[in-house]
């Protein structure tokens, strides 16, 4: 049981730090690449299938109250939980949520590309 609940608990701080990645991987150009190239390719992959591979992990893992473990867990966690607050705020404000999971896959390419693009102009200048 206790095995159980940990491997929930690491699944979710997986998906925590994959999206947290995601959002902040323009800061270092090795970063970005492996952003660009490697791991949004790779989500975008997972959101095409008809299930969500880390969803129904926990979905396993945890039975049937799994969102309320998820819930309980953003809450202890306190910045997820304010994230996803910002989330649900944000869903009702605007046309296109820019913290949805679209929106911050388009964030990542977006910064990612601006990143390399620009290191790529300033080592042709050296040069």
């Amino acid at each position: 049981m206790v095995i159980k609940h940990l491997l929930f608990y690491i699944i979710c701080l997986f998906h925590y730090f994959v999206w947290l990645f995601v959002l902040l991987a323009f800061i270092d150009i090795r970063t970005a690449t492996i952003n660009l190239y490697i791991v949004i390719p790779i989500i975008y992959i997972i959101h095409i299938l008809p299930f969500h591979v880390l969803t129904e992990s926990k979905k396993i893992i945890i039975g049937d109250n799994w969102q309320k473990k998820v819930e309980d867990f953003h809450k202890a966690l306190i910045i997820p939980d304010k994230f996803i607050n910002l989330q649900k705020y944000l869903n009702k404000y605007c046309f296109f949520n820019p913290l949805s999971p679209q929106g911050m896959l388009l964030f990542g390419i977006i910064s990612s590309s601006y990143r390399l693009y620009f290191n790529n102009k300033k080592l042709k200048k050296k040069y």
